[in-house]
């Protein structure tokens, strides 16, 4: 079970755009994990990187007085709430991970291909 990372994801800006697939290498990571012991140090892993990626993709958008950061912000802020859950799932063994794959394979793709677009056409016309 994998989520696949396509050229055709790129929204044009190197450094998010390699940052994009990192989360999906990490994300896939914890889908081919076996064990709670891998399933956790993964999720850790994805959470920390994801966590740090919306740390600098916010940072930018501050500085570059992005108009729709509030709402970019909050969507960042929602997948950060389910991470949390993921790790409290694995905890309480009540991980369901193809359910897992489905929504971080749609939210990535979903994100990145309406919000964060929008926010590299912005870039782009500064």
């Amino acid at each position: 079970m994998s989520i696949q990372w396509s050229d055709s994801y790129k929204i044009g800006n190197a450094e998010i755009d390699a940052q994009h697939e990192e989360l999906f290498r990490r994300a896939n990571q914890f889908l081919e994990a076996t064990g709670k012991p891998a399933l956790v140090a993964f999720a850790i892993s994805l959470y920390k990187y994801t966590r740090s990626h919306f740390a600098q993709e916010e940072q930018l958008m501050i500085e570059i007085q992005y108009p729709d950061y509030q709402i970019h912000k909050q969507q960042h802020e929602a997948l950060i709430l389910k991470l949390d859950a993921l790790t409290r799932n694995i905890t309480d063994d009540a991980l369901n991970k193809a359910e897992f794959a489905e929504f971080i394979g749609y939210w990535l793709l979903k994100h990145i291909a309406s919000t964060d677009t929008k926010l590299a056409a912005h870039i782009n016309q500064s």
